[in-house]
């Protein structure tokens, strides 16, 4: 079973009481079709790629905020130029668009878009998020737990969550934390088995 990382963090911190209905609900979510109407950030993501790969130059990427939409425009604008800016303030290598699979007691979950950087000879991943805003402080601490499970070789894991109005950088985790997280996976799978067998 493959369910969105926001998904699995909101069953994880949520309310214990009502595990079965957090657990259908999730499962539910998965029957929604990909909606690109609602995909704000596929024309930077592309652009991006397009930029890492040399196939666009620095000025045609900043240049992007012309061939968007016009409510994208002026957050793509922003968007291009702090990449570009953070890539260079951290010294961030691009690792390319391979996916990042987190198996955590068999739940495989998906992320991707990731740099990294070499400091004190230790290698620290630093992925991308996209979105309208910040992510809440509790779903990013799972995200790093769950980041690192995919990463186990990685000496830190960083978010990048880009953003017009924000660049932030967080990094290390709780090992209390990703057991908790590890527990409540297998807890959801038993859930989502059980009422899978029960239709």
């Amino acid at each position: 079973m493959r369910i969105r990382v926001s998904q699995f963090i909101d069953f994880a911190y949520g309310d214990k009481r009502k595990d079965k209905s957090k657990a259908k609900s999730i499962i539910d979510d998965l029957e929604l079709p990909y909606d690109p109407a609602k995909d704000r950030y596929k024309q930077f993501r592309e652009a991006m790629a397009s930029y890492e790969d040399k196939a666009i130059s620095d000025q045609q990427f900043l240049a992007l905020h012309t061939k968007v939409a016009p409510n994208k425009s002026s957050g793509y604008r922003v968007l291009s130029q702090n990449y570009l800016d953070l890539k260079e303030d951290h010294a961030l290598i691009w690792q390319g668009r391979s996916p990042i699979e987190a198996n955590i007691a068999g739940l495989q979950i998906t992320t991707a878009w990731y740099l990294r950087t070499e400091a004190n000879n230790q290698r620290r991943i630093i992925f991308l998020h996209f979105g309208k805003e910040q992510l809440p402080r509790k779903k990013e601490r799972g995200l790093l737990t769950v980041l690192r499970m995919a990463q186990p070789d990685s000496a830190g894991v960083g978010i990048l969550n880009i953003q017009p109005g924000t660049l932030i950088t967080a990094t290390r985790l709780n090992q209390e934390e990703a057991e908790y997280l590890h527990e409540r996976a297998e807890k959801f799978l038993l859930i989502a088995q059980d009422l899978r067998s029960a239709e």
